[in-house]
């Protein structure tokens, strides 16, 4: 039986000292993988998010609230119809003194009759955004000159000529006609495009607030059937109608 060869006390101490020298080495590089990993999930987990949560617009909030103001102004058609038998108008603004200047070349001059006849009392419900213009309804309608003033108006107001008059609109027209229109540029349906993300808003005759794409050759909005907003003639919502377009006053 052969003996071992006996270590001095200084050479364990330099193999102990090795050993926890490895020992120490070895957890530094466990705890390093770790932290790589842990960074790598995260990272990993970070870019995952960001490619899944929807972009930011905020063209698409501001849309919402239009159309939640254009639901609001309705109801206060809805009111004014039931006592005039049609949406504002010269004859409605003939009807009553108090209505008697609210009538003229915008649609802050027809809409404003929703105020000073009492049915809708809050004229913040009339903005409706466009990068164009940064005013907003102050709030004020008395006396009836603060009514829907200038740059206080988002929507275009649609009434229709007939038999060579104009007239305003009512439930007993076709329920896809526009009555309200954001933001519109001209008469001829034309919108600002970067206001909503290259798309607009319109309430119609029926209560339904719709928004739809613009044609990128000339900004209007299009509808179903490759026809736009207020394009006339057969297989059209206006039939032997034509739309009178009054934009906001800026």
């Amino acid at each position: 039986m052969e003996s071992r060869e006996q270590l001095s006390e200084e050479e364990v101490s330099r193999l102990v000292e090795e050993q926890e020298k490895t020992r120490r080495a070895t957890d530094r590089s466990y705890i390093y993988k770790c932290i790589a990993w842990i960074v790598l999930i995260l990272l990993v987990s970070y870019i995952a998010s960001t490619i899944a949560a929807p972009r930011h617009r905020p063209g698409r909030s501001e849309m919402t609230r239009s159309i939640s103001n254009s639901k609001q102004i309705y109801l206060g058609l809805m009111d004014f119809e039931a006592d005039f038998g049609h949406f504002p108008d010269d004859v409605s603004a003939a009807s009553k003194p108090a209505l008697s200047s609210f009538r003229g070349s915008y649609s802050n001059d027809y809409l404003g009759q929703l105020i000073e006849a009492g049915y809708i009392k809050d004229e913040t419900v009339f903005f409706a955004h466009d990068k164009r213009y940064k005013q907003r309804p102050d709030g004020v309608i008395s006396p009836p000159s603060r009514v829907l003033e200038k740059n206080e108006c988002g929507f275009s107001y649609v009434m229709v000529e007939e038999k060579g008059k104009r007239r305003g609109l009512s439930t007993a027209d076709n329920g896809g006609i526009p009555i309200l229109i954001a933001p519109l540029v001209n008469q001829w349906g034309s919108c600002e495009k970067k206001s909503y993300d290259m798309r607009r808003v319109y309430l119609r005759i029926d209560g339904s607030a719709r928004q739809e794409r613009l044609t990128t050759s000339d900004q209007k909005i299009k509808i179903r059937g490759g026809k736009t907003l207020l394009e006339t003639g057969p297989a059209t919502v206006w039939d032997k109608l034509h739309p009178e377009v009054l934009l906001p006053e800026r």
